[in-house]
């Protein structure tokens, strides 16, 4: 078959060209690489995240329905209060370019205290936070975005 559009010689070896080096396999991971200099969010950060998001619809909504209660608009003042300081440090938490920010000890307290609006998710939330913030790994992150030095760990040697 003769191809107008093609020379004949389309396919076949030239002399003095160079051979046809196949590329080494790579998996995916490897090929699509994030940007240097990138620092992604460690999984217990994210879990912090994402639990202040999850409290911060939850208590709003409780908030709202304790608002349409007479007696219970105190607490729903409060537990709106918690969802809009939940809300805006995931927001910050999560946002890109990384910013200093701080560990929010004070909303996983308020968290642990929005128990007396029944809002069993938000003490959960609160509890988990802060056996999250004390992990080296949390605490190293937050240095980093802060632009501290970590400090050292003491070695512990495992008991026997």
């Amino acid at each position: 078959m003769n191809d107008p559009q093609r020379p004949e010689e389309y396919g076949s070896y030239q002399p003095g060209q160079p051979p046809y080096q196949q590329q080494p396999y790579q998996p995916y991971q490897l090929q699509y690489q994030q940007v240097p200099g990138a620092q992604e969010h460690p999984s217990e950060v994210m879990a912090i995240a994402i639990m202040a998001i999850v409290d911060a619809v939850i208590s709003g909504l409780a908030g709202v329905g304790w608002i349409f209660t007479l007696c219970g608009i105190p607490l729903g003042i409060y537990s709106i209060i918690v969802a809009a300081v939940a809300g805006t440090y995931a927001y910050r938490l999560l946002s890109r370019p990384l910013q200093p920010i701080q560990p929010n000890k004070t909303l996983a307290i308020m968290q642990i205290a929005n128990i007396i609006t029944g809002n069993i998710f938000s003490l959960a939330f609160g509890i988990i936070s802060l056996v999250l913030y004390d992990q080296p790994k949390v605490r190293a992150y937050f240095a980093y975005r802060n632009g501290q030095p970590v400090p050292p760990q003491q070695y512990q040697p495992p008991p026997f």
